[in-house]
């Protein structure tokens, strides 16, 4: 009797300490599997913030280049910009030595005005003067009007050959390309230019008459002629002229040529644009 009981008491305490021990590894499980899920959450984690960081610097590193990139165009347009500047300036310094050497041949001397004008190009020129450069240089206005005498009244001729008319009493003469000196207008800029004469005559035997010259090619002529009273004649042009190239009146052999105080006869010309 007392056997069958004691064994009954033991196999109730086994299975007692089987359901505890079965409990105590489930609770193990439990919280192994907790903390491999909180290292795997960690480690995502992880990886995202590197992938994030990644990724910044790459873009980093993408702006600092195309940073580099844009100071280099920047110092290539500088660099062409400055290029240009200097390949304009060439350009002004040969014009300004061709308008030099013209006029001094066709002066056979170089005037005041043409070397003091040099003078101040190769001044714009070492200091990089570019305003001063367009002063001196990119002409846009230019206009003159002038008449025979410079006061009083007169007249110039008969003479057995031809001669160039001085018209001395300047009016106009924006940008000083006519010299009342000589008689003669210097184109100091390509273009087209617009001039006009007007001579005055008494009646006499002898004609009145003039011609447009440029540089040694007769352009159009004015002439009149009657036994008395007065006359008057005019004529105009439109001419393509390159630097340097000159204009100016001839009164023709054995013609004569009057002029008062009123101003009758008249040499007057301007730029129309630029070529």
């Amino acid at each position: 009797m007392f056997l069958p009981l004691l064994l009954l008491v033991c196999s109730v305490s086994t299975a007692e300490l089987q359901a505890q021990s079965d409990n105590d590894i489930l609770s193990h499980e439990r919280q192994s599997d907790g903390q491999v899920g909180e290292a795997e959450r960690l480690t995502e984690q992880q990886t995202c913030t590197q992938d994030i960081h990644a990724v910044l610097r790459k873009m980093s590193a993408w702006v600092a280049a195309l940073k580099v990139e844009v100071q280099q165009l920047q110092r290539d347009n500088e660099g062409m910009f400055t290029e240009l500047q200097c390949l304009n300036q060439l350009i002004l310094i040969d014009q300004m030595i061709i308008t030099v050497q013209i006029s001094c041949c066709h002066k056979k001397q170089c005037s005041v005005e043409n070397i003091t004008m040099f003078h101040t190009f190769l001044c714009c020129i070492t200091t990089f003067d570019i305003p001063c450069l367009s002063v001196c240089l990119s002409v846009k206005h230019l206009a003159f009007s002038a008449s025979l005498l410079a006061s009083g009244q007169g007249h110039t001729g008969p003479f057995n050959t031809h001669i160039t008319l001085i018209f001395k009493h300047v009016v106009t003469n924006i940008g000083n390309a006519y010299n009342p000196n000589t008689g003669l207008f210097t184109a100091p800029v390509r273009g087209v230019y617009h001039f006009e004469f007007h001579i005055y005559g008494h009646g006499s035997t002898n004609p009145t008459s003039a011609e447009l010259v440029k540089n040694r090619q007769q352009i159009f002529t004015a002439w009149t002629s009657q036994p008395a009273g007065g006359q008057k004649a005019s004529n105009g042009v439109s001419l393509l002229l390159e630097i340097g190239d000159v204009v100016f009146l001839r009164m023709r052999a054995n013609s004569w040529i009057a002029d008062t105080a009123g101003h009758h006869t008249t040499f007057s010309g301007h730029l129309l644009f630029t070529m």
